[in-house]
């Protein structure tokens, strides 16, 4: 038994309706229209190209709580729970407050979104060439883009082919292995830690140049290594990658 899995913005009440299944989810570049929702753009995005009302620009859920639900959630994660610092000033809080609703009426009442748009400068808003830091703000952890290494054309991970946002696999990959949410575990790969530890936390991407001191300075906490494990025996697991996870190089900290 497999469920189908949605992003979901709890604060925006946004809703990219039902993706298909993980193992689908996982490898596919649905995962790269996520993480451009999240990102910070090097300079001003032009306003959305289109009138359609299911289409939002980029960068629209950065610093929103974010979350993947399967079919199968009944449960609101524990953050959630505790958190109150982002329901809405309102005589009428049951309306605004998920932990009030079941996971799929919250979801009943999001705005569907099933496009992003990037204006018309997509490469100088996301440029390849430079070093992303993808943020859990509500936890001050941060994975570097240039510490995930990449699929070559054997099939092995390297380090070499840094692509910024466009890495595969990439930031996608580590922010969906974390967010995730589901009272069942069934998924469609061995990977089956459905109750993901950054589930509806805030999280954003950002140019490491713009925030690396920021960062060190309220002491934020460099995970890519662990992320990166993580992600390899995802891969592995599913035949996408072989031989060995490569050392990390070495690196200062806004470098």
């Amino acid at each position: 038994m497999y469920q189908n899995w949605q992003f979901v913005n709890i604060d925006k009440r946004h809703t990219s309706g039902y993706l298909g299944k993980l193992g689908g989810l996982f490898f596919s570049s649905i995962t790269e229209e996520l993480i451009y929702t999240l990102t910070i753009p090097a300079g001003p995005l032009q306003p959305a190209l289109s009138n359609s009302p299911f289409q939002e620009v980029a960068s629209i859920w950065a610093g929103d709580r974010i979350i993947c639900l399967g079919d199968y959630a009944t449960s609101w994660p524990q953050n959630i729970l505790d958190a109150v610092d982002f329901l809405p000033k309102s005589s009428d809080q049951t309306s605004h407050d998920p932990t009030q609703m079941s996971p799929e009426a919250f979801t009943a009442s999001c705005k569907l979104i099933i496009d992003v748009d990037f204006g018309p400068d997509m490469l100088v808003a996301f440029p390849r060439d430079r070093v992303w830091a993808l943020r859990n703000i509500s936890k001050k952890l941060y994975v570097r883009s240039d510490r995930v290494p990449t699929i070559n054309g054997e099939k092995n991970l390297e380090y070499e082919s840094h692509h910024g946002l466009q890495s595969f696999p990439g930031l996608g990959q580590v922010v969906l292995a974390n967010i995730l949410w589901s009272d069942d575990s069934s998924t469609s790969m061995r990977f089956s830690d459905v109750q993901g530890g950054w589930a509806g936390d805030r999280i954003d991407i950002r140019l490491m140049d713009d925030v690396a001191e920021e960062m060190q300075e309220q002491g934020w906490k460099d995970i890519s290594r662990q992320e990166v494990i993580k992600i390899y025996d995802i891969f592995f697991e599913e035949g996408n990658v072989e031989g060995e996870l490569p050392e990390e190089p070495q690196a200062s900290f806004n470098s």
